[in-house]
């Protein structure tokens, strides 16, 4: 894993709604914030508990991109991940965290890594920063996100929950 993860809105959204950001703050060095996904958060809500959440065990960096880069921007994705693909292909010593399907798509062709709100979570378990990732999961869940019941069994069989 990397020392610097660069968060989408939705994903800090979803694990702010779900009071994990405290609990998922210690996995990176820095957590890197496009201005685009701050203006995404802020027309729901006050990013700032957020940011103090994320930034309880790590450095929390909110950053500019000068422009996207042509390819992401073909893709038609929203400001916020578009963003947060361009920064990544900028630097290539980091994690994008993306749970939107066309984002986590456009990631996986220009080999960009990534993890998303659940893999988070297992990667704190994986850590020893948490016990069991099942009742994080199931808050996730609870909070607004969306995974196929199938899907989510076997990734309770793969950690062993």
């Amino acid at each position: 894993m990397c020392d610097d993860f660069i968060i989408n809105a939705s994903p800090m959204i979803l694990l702010g709604k779900a009071d994990l950001l405290k609990t998922i703050s210690p996995l990176a060095k820095s957590w890197i914030i496009p201005k685009g996904v701050v203006r995404e958060v802020e027309k729901k809500r006050s990013i700032e508990l957020y940011l103090s959440c994320l930034s309880c065990n790590s450095q929390v960096i909110q950053k500019s991109t000068s422009t996207i880069h042509p390819l992401i921007a073909a893709w038609d994705l929203g400001q916020g991940e578009s963003e947060v693909l361009s920064l990544a292909l900028e630097n290539d010593k980091v994690f994008v965290v993306l749970d939107d399907l066309q984002a986590r798509k456009c990631a996986t062709l220009f080999d960009i890594p990534l993890i998303g709100s659940i893999g988070l979570i297992i990667l704190a378990k994986r850590k020893g920063l948490i016990d069991l990732a099942k009742p994080k999961i199931e808050r996730l869940k609870a909070s607004g996100l969306y995974i196929d019941a199938t899907m989510l069994d076997r990734i309770y069989t793969r950690i062993g929950e």
